[in-house]
């Protein structure tokens, strides 16, 4: 699913400006107002398929995306009105995003807390090898035509329907039963339980930290270190490269530690991976420090997911796990705006100022994270419950 998207939706920014002429401060605002109704659709997804179920969920959400990224590829291919795009986009955006808390639900309702690392760890490995292979075909196709790229992510969006219909199934008794269930204030009242709270802020705070990889290091990049658009892309390629390589090794590493150990750590290694790219004096440099960046990545990645699903109740997975994809979803919204508008006013008068805001953000989340440890159980931190201890064998008395 991850590839599908890829080999398409990186490139609208492209074809808006080049091909329908319109500027590049009114895509960027338009995409970013896209994000912000996916992060939307985060709280309704897991709220829906904690009612309703998440295959169905997740089914209904890969069909409709498909469909609404093939009326996207008509719209291309014709040269029809771009208000079609600035519909459908967002449109799709919302429906396509209800479909991930209902898939991590699904991981949560089949995998005991103390797996759950792992797990997402392997999610996130296929999210990251969808992310290399989809733009390397973009990237070939799209000299040729932009609305084949679309028809061939709705081709993609439809087989992964297919796959979900056929092999996913509900473990029985997670959803409640019917939409009857579906309660909005309910969500909103996660918000009550104070250590999910705490969770949800620091995971904004984390969000907003992490997203400055792309934006905000290629802008930087480009203006202030003097790579290449070949040096940036091998910057974002080496990233990827590293978590599909090491993810599965340091998830078994941390899987035997307190999740929120494993969450200050890649917090710390964002804040020094950043600043090591704001005072990288070569491309050698710099990609050592995204190297580190990456370490953050594939420790903090995994652990917010099994974090937030092991603090939901059985059968609030869906509700809880959306409200923290808001909280995600919105941190990395303005994490992208924060980090671009600071390298554009803060570094031409201090040049890497914008990156010691974006390490004090991962330092107050590796604080904030570390604080949380106290206060969940160990379950719930992802360690392993304790053997039960046999009591010893008692002697049969002599007789006399």
């Amino acid at each position: 699913m991850t590839a599908g998207y890829s080999v398409s939706f990186p490139f609208l920014a492209l074809y808006l400006n080049t091909k329908r002429g319109v500027p590049m401060g009114w895509v960027g605002l338009f995409l970013s107002l896209s994000m912000l109704v996916a992060a939307a659709s985060q709280v309704a997804g897991g709220e829906i398929s904690d009612a309703i179920g998440r295959k169905k969920v997740m089914l209904a959400s890969l069909v409709m995306r498909a469909l609404l990224i093939g009326v996207i590829a008509w719209v291309i291919y014709s040269g029809a009105g771009l208000w079609a795009i600035f519909v459908f986009h967002p449109l799709g955006m919302f429906i396509g995003m209800l479909f991930h808390p209902a898939a991590r639900s699904w991981v949560a309702d089949y995998t005991p807390p103390a797996s759950r690392m792992r797990a997402y760890g392997f999610l996130r490995m296929g999210n990251n090898a969808g992310w290399a292979a989809g733009p390397a075909i973009g990237g070939l196709l799209a000299a040729y035509s932009y609305s084949r790229l679309f028809f061939i992510s709705a081709a993609v969006f439809m087989v992964c329907a297919v796959i979900v219909f056929r092999y996913i199934k509900d473990k029985p008794g997670a959803a409640r039963g019917g939409l009857e269930k579906f309660s909005l204030r309910g969500a909103a009242g996660t918000l009550s339980d104070k250590g999910f709270l705490r969770f949800c802020v620091f995971t904004f705070t984390m969000c907003a930290a992490m997203s400055q990889l792309v934006v905000s290091t290629s802008l930087y990049s480009k203006t202030y270190l003097g790579f290449s658009e070949r040096q940036i892309g091998m910057l974002f390629t080496l990233n990827g490269a590293v978590v599909v390589l090491l993810q599965y090794f340091v998830t078994r590493v941390l899987e035997k530690w307190r999740i929120t150990t494993g969450l200050v750590i890649g917090a710390f290694c964002y804040a020094f991976g950043y600043l090591g790219v704001g005072y990288a004096p070569s491309f050698y440099f710099a990609a050592a420090a995204i190297c580190l960046v990456t370490l953050g990545e594939v420790a903090v990645s995994p652990g917010l997911q099994a974090l937030g699903a092991n603090m939901a109740p059985k059968h609030e997975k869906g509700r809880y796990l959306g409200v923290q994809g808001l909280f995600q979803q919105v941190g990395s919204a303005t994490g992208i705006f924060l980090g671009s508008n600071a390298i554009d006013h803060i570094s031409p008068r201090f040049q890497q100022g914008p990156w010691y805001i974006v390490a004090f953000l991962a330092c107050v989340s590796a604080a904030g994270f570390w604080s949380l440890g106290g206060f969940i159980s160990r379950d719930k931190n992802g360690l392993r419950p304790p053997e039960p201890v046999s009591p010893p064998p008692t002697e049969a008395p002599e007789s006399a």
